[in-house]
């Protein structure tokens, strides 16, 4: 079976009801009686549960395998979706946070939990260098395809079932299962033996990892104030849960449209000056959000989604040719905790600001901090701003791939 629509399927069926999960879940809690304060360390536990076994899969993909490890992480939202619809107990729901669900969106900054590093590293595995940002950015529109299509469900069935938050959770359950029976047919990547005396942690790749760690934690600190409780907010200012899916909808509809045009970003403005405008025009529209009406703030959140996510595939593709092969999933793990430690301990930050009533504050901040992530990620690559040639682009036009 081709390995690339095989991952395409199971993005897929974890985008749709990651379409919804990620702003359902704070809804849910307030619902179930959480304070928006418990909401926020509810994240954070999340957050840094999510890091811990980001590292770990990250780790075991590279060192033992990739397709036992995506099994592994890819089964524990079951656990998750079956505590919210069985119980109320505050501290089994309390517990659920250890489980690495993410309460990151599309365009939240934290990456997609546990199995991210696997799935990004498994797609780097299967393609050539040239054809990267490509694959990428096909995989991302099928992902964002799927989201609309979960979103615009949940829409639909939070205005007309009154108990929308039970149906949503079986529906994500069927979906993570099925994805999990679809990943038992992937072909597992061929590692390389590793001496007993090589280093575990990744040695030829450790600057560029350091410095992708600096640039993303600070896009985090940023956009974790808000975007795993944006929904709280829109709650807040006095939209229905009906109304911030349809928001949501109009994100990913923005997102897709923009990711959609990527490669052709990435070869205008090269792929570095590509990732810093498009993440700066994403970060700095949060500023405008608390000054204007409930409907034009989710038209601005969508429209700075679009930008944020245009970048995403030309950065992961980037990022894949930074890495040495042999350390691209354990460098993707450390990348990606340095984004979600900083990204739940704002998120509890923001919590706080929320339930104060520091609005202007909490959009200020995550926009003005969050940009020093494509400053500083300019900063330090724009030498690479020509790094695929011309002769190997074109060779990906005329299908030489």
């Amino acid at each position: 079976m081709k390995q690339i629509p095989l991952l395409g399927a199971i993005r897929a069926m974890r985008s749709f009801y990651f379409g919804y999960i990620a702003f359902l879940i704070p809804l849910f809690l307030v619902h179930i009686g959480f304070s928006t304060i418990y909401v926020g360390i509810y994240a954070l536990v999340a957050t840094v549960a999510s890091s811990v076994l980001v590292l770990l899969s990250g780790f075991l993909g590279d060192l033992y395998s990739r397709k036992k490890t995506l099994l592994i992480m890819s089964a524990l939202p079951a656990f998750i979706f079956i505590s919210f619809l069985v119980t109320r107990n505050f501290i089994i729901i309390f517990a659920t946070s250890l489980l690495g669900i993410t309460f990151s969106a599309i365009g939240g900054g934290a990456g997609g939990g546990p199995i991210a590093p696997i799935l990004t590293a498994f797609v780097a595995d299967k393609t050539v260098p040239g054809n990267r940002t490509r694959i990428y950015s096909l995989l991302m529109i099928v992902s964002i395809v799927s989201a609309i299509g979960g979103s615009s469900t949940s829409a639909v069935l939070e205005k007309y079932i009154p108990n929308y938050f039970q149906v949503l959770f079986i529906l994500a359950l069927v979906l993570n299962i099925s994805s999990i029976v679809l990943t038992m047919f992937l072909e597992d990547t061929k590692m390389e033996k590793r001496e007993s005396r090589a280093p575990i942690m990744p040695t030829e790749s450790s600057s560029n990892i350091m410095k992708i760690a600096l640039s993303g934690a600070f896009g985090s600190v940023g956009l974790g104030i808000i975007t795993p409780i944006i929904s709280l907010y829109f709650k807040d200012i006095g939209l229905e849960a009906y109304m911030i899916s349809i928001i949501f909808t109009a994100s990913y509809i923005a997102a897709g449209v923009a990711v959609f045009f990527a490669s052709y970003m990435e070869r205008i403005f090269g792929s570095i000056y590509a990732i810093g405008i498009f993440r700066t025009l994403g970060s700095g529209l949060f500023i405008i959000i608390p000054f204007v009406p409930p409907i034009t703030a989710g038209i601005i959140y969508a429209l700075r989604t679009g930008f944020y996510q245009l970048a995403l595939p030309i950065r992961q593709s980037f990022q894949m040719e930074l890495l040495k092969p042999e350390e691209r999933a354990r460098g993707n793990s450390l990348t990606g905790i340095a984004r979600r430690l900083p990204y739940g301990a704002s998120t509890t930050l923001g919590s706080v600001l929320l339930s104060t009533g520091y609005i202007v504050f909490m959009f200020s901040f995550a926009g003005v901090v969050s940009i020093l992530d494509p400053v500083l990620y300019v900063f330090f690559f724009r030498k690479y701003n020509r790094m695929r040639s011309r002769e190997e682009v074109n060779m990906v036009e005329e299908g030489h791939e």
